[in-house]
């Protein structure tokens, strides 16, 4: 009798261990999908890199608020400017991995700054890409007195007057002064960068015809460019522009390799869980993919975009060597 005991016991333990086994393994099964379930449990902070009032804004406002709606959570949208958008990417790269902080990031900040400054407190793999949101399209516009009326009138004068046409840039190493010299080289032409801090004021030296030209994002130029203040010669993109119809391409007019843009796209911590990611990312390709989002793009000058992670990371990856490459070419440096 007491060994039958002995056994019934053995059994009841051994049955005990395998449900408590069975439970711990369930529990392990759902927990991806308990974390997307839950998350966000609070407000999501959106950080962009820039002041308020630039394109940058506008776009990251226009997805917090979408985003708002997708996932029934406040979006705390944070500019933290500065830096070239360092302390933006940083604040990010140091925040908690929980999918509760992201960066709404510039693609000058993995593409452009690692190439201009080693004292970076961020690296590219201290982020998780999870979705693109749209690209800034770039037009080059001369003052309205410049004596060349088109693209090869432009080119045809800069080789006669090598050095003499000034290309204002929105700051050295910034993306605009990257793509001037891209026209440059491009055209075979030796153009006079002429540095400035920032949009506003290159352009206002355009208006006045201090400076002869400029590689301005279409957001900025467009305004201007119907009320004759100055005038645009080709955009930088693959195809027109709707904004801007008339004028040509740089690849239609025989410069396939005059081609660049900004981009905005969302990034969290490294380590933010998949799941998490994978339903950050579902939210903002829905949003970007609408009609809706695609149409306030548009009505500032942008291009709504809508990609992977994959394909977030590889773009990221390949124009970094390209501008890593024009940068060391040209022998630019950080301001």
């Amino acid at each position: 009798m007491p060994i039958r005991v002995q056994s019934l016991a053995c059994a009841a333990l051994l049955a005990l261990g395998a449900a408590l086994a069975s439970g711990a393994t369930a529990q392990s099964g759902t927990a991806p999908s308990d974390k997307a379930s839950h998350w966000p449990s609070k407000p999501v902070t959106l950080v962009i890199p820039y002041p308020p009032g630039g394109t940058s804004d506008i776009v990251g406002r226009q997805l917090a608020d979408r985003l708002r709606e997708e996932l029934g959570q406040t979006i705390v949208v944070e500019n933290k400017a500065g830096a070239a958008t360092a302390i933006g990417a940083t604040a990010v790269a140091r925040a908690a991995k929980d999918g509760h902080t992201l960066l709404l990031s510039a693609s000058s900040t993995f593409t452009v700054a690692p190439h201009l400054s080693d004292k970076l407190q961020y690296k590219f793999d201290d982020f998780a890409p999870v979705a693109p949101v749209s690209t800034t399209p770039f037009v080059l516009v001369v003052r309205k007195d410049f004596p060349a009326r088109n693209l090869r009138e432009f080119a045809a004068y800069a080789q006669v007057n090598p050095g003499k046409v000034n290309n204002a840039t929105n700051g050295q190493g910034g993306l605009g002064h990257l793509l001037g010299e891209l026209v440059a080289t491009g055209l075979g032409v030796q153009l006079t960068q002429v540095h400035y801090k920032g949009a506003v004021p290159a352009a206002m030296d355009l208006i006045g015809g201090i400076v002869d030209s400029n590689v301005q994002a279409l957001t900025n130029a467009v305004p201007n460019v119907n009320a004759g203040q100055y005038r645009a010669l080709a955009v930088l993109s693959a195809e027109r522009q709707p904004l801007l119809p008339q004028v040509p391409t740089f690849k239609e007019l025989g410069y396939p390799q005059i081609v660049g843009d900004a981009w905005y796209a969302v990034f969290a911590p490294a380590g933010t869980p998949k799941p998490v990611l994978d339903k950050l990312g579902a939210a903002i390709r829905k949003i970007t993919g609408s009609a809706r989002f695609g149409a306030a793009m548009r009505k500032v000058g942008n291009q709504a975009q809508t990609g992977t992670p994959e394909q977030l990371r590889e773009l990221t990856l390949q124009q970094s060597r390209r501008w890593g490459d024009l940068i060391r070419q040209h022998g630019i440096e950080a301001e």
